[in-house]
């Protein structure tokens, strides 16, 4: 029995690694919780059952569970259950009760998520179960049968419904492998067993779904983080030298200033080269997931700064293909910044100005750098 759940534990992962470009964010602790109850009926083997009428031997069966599921395919449960179990005597040519409760814990194993693609809205999922039970079963005194108390194994499997986000009706066969004495009587077999065959409604708080994250190999953030910090501190040297020329145009003014000819006063064009740039894999324009914050810092900028001007400047690496096709590739990266800016975060068009570079100036000194679009904002 290990080695089988072994086997299926595998097929998931090595199912789940395969087919899908995403992965699944793992469950809160207060998250996929149900609540299951169930009523239906049970049937006792034991000694002579077969010479008993089927409908002789059927009690009824209810239980309640409380579970979790930690994947798509893979959960747990709490249950309580029980009624009475009837025994048949061949001798008497009559039947009579042993009355027992039963609390176990069950792994949870959902089929159709383990072999199909997750899809939260499907309508049936066949779920499998197995796990350990300790059953009580009381004291007859009519028929001498004292307290019994063992810890048994059951599985089986539940066909489950779905109504809406939070109900579910299901259908569930499970056998109980019993003790010998479980009924009282010691002899004829070595087990005992019951075969339960209920019905129910389960409730699953919050959505009771998984959400999909990306997959992203951390060597690559690790490389992209190394990436922006090396483009950060070429930014930081590029601002010190805007400072350097803004001290030395302050001094110009100022030196003009003792002078008597009337100087006329014109409009002052100030351009800074912004921190922000978007970052793009070789040859590619196709905008990267986590390059957005970028383009969005740069919306926020333009909205607290409405008498700014900005250009949108595309840069391809030189090493890489030719002159033409490095130009063409620029101006795609501007043009996918410029749309984003404008339809996604609604930044007037008439502030914006696309311009590309191709490879004619490489503004750092590593190929991957200059792979870039980068912002210069304009101040009048």
């Amino acid at each position: 029995m290990k080695k089988v759940f072994l086997l299926i534990a595998a097929i998931a992962v090595v199912s789940s690694a395969s087919s899908q470009e995403k992965a699944f964010k793992p469950a809160g602790i207060w998250d996929n919780w149900f609540l299951q109850g169930q009523v239906g009926a049970s049937y006792t083997f034991s000694e002579d059952n077969r010479k008993a009428g089927v409908g002789d031997l059927i009690t009824p069966y209810v239980a309640l569970s409380t579970g979790k599921y930690f994947s798509p395919a893979l959960g747990a449960r709490l249950q309580v259950g029980g009624w009475d179990a009837k025994t048949y005597l061949i001798d008497k040519d009559d039947t009579y009760s042993v009355k027992y409760l039963q609390a176990g814990v069950d792994g949870l194993l959902n089929f159709t998520n383990l072999f199909l693609p997750y899809n939260p809205d499907r309508v049936f999922n066949l779920i499998g179960f197995a796990g350990l039970s300790y059953v009580h079963g009381f004291k007859n005194s009519d028929q001498a049968v004292k307290v019994t108390n063992s810890v048994v194994p059951r599985g089986g499997f539940q066909f489950d419904f779905r109504v809406n986000p939070n109900i579910n009706l299901n259908l569930e066969v499970a056998a109980n492998l019993m003790n010998d004495d479980f009924n009282g009587i010691v002899g004829g077999k070595k087990y005992d067993g019951t075969l339960n065959a209920l019905a129910g409604v389960t409730y699953r708080f919050g959505s009771g779904s998984f959400d999909r994250v990306d997959i992203i190999d951390p060597s690559t953030i690790t490389s992209l983080n190394e990436q922006i910090n090396a483009q950060r501190s070429q930014l930081e040297d590029k601002d010190k030298v805007l400072a350097d020329k803004d001290n030395q145009l302050d001094a110009l003014k100022a030196e003009l200033s003792k002078k008597p000819s009337v100087i006329e006063k014109s409009v002052k064009k100030e351009e800074v080269l912004m921190n922000a740039v978007v970052v793009f894999r070789l040859g590619s324009a196709k905008l990267e997931q986590n390059q957005d914050i970028n383009i969005y810092n740069v919306s926020k900028f333009m909205t607290e700064n409405p008498d700014a001007q900005l250009v949108i400047t595309g840069y391809a690496d030189k090493h890489t293909g030719t002159p033409a096709v490095n130009q063409r590739l620029s101006e795609r990266r501007a043009k996918v910044v410029f749309d984003i800016l404008t339809e996604k975060y609604h930044v007037e068009p008439s502030r914006l100005t696309v311009k590309a570079s191709g490879d004619k100036e490489q503004l750092f000194p590593t190929d991957q750098w200059n792979r870039v679009v980068v912002f210069t904002a304009i101040f009048k």
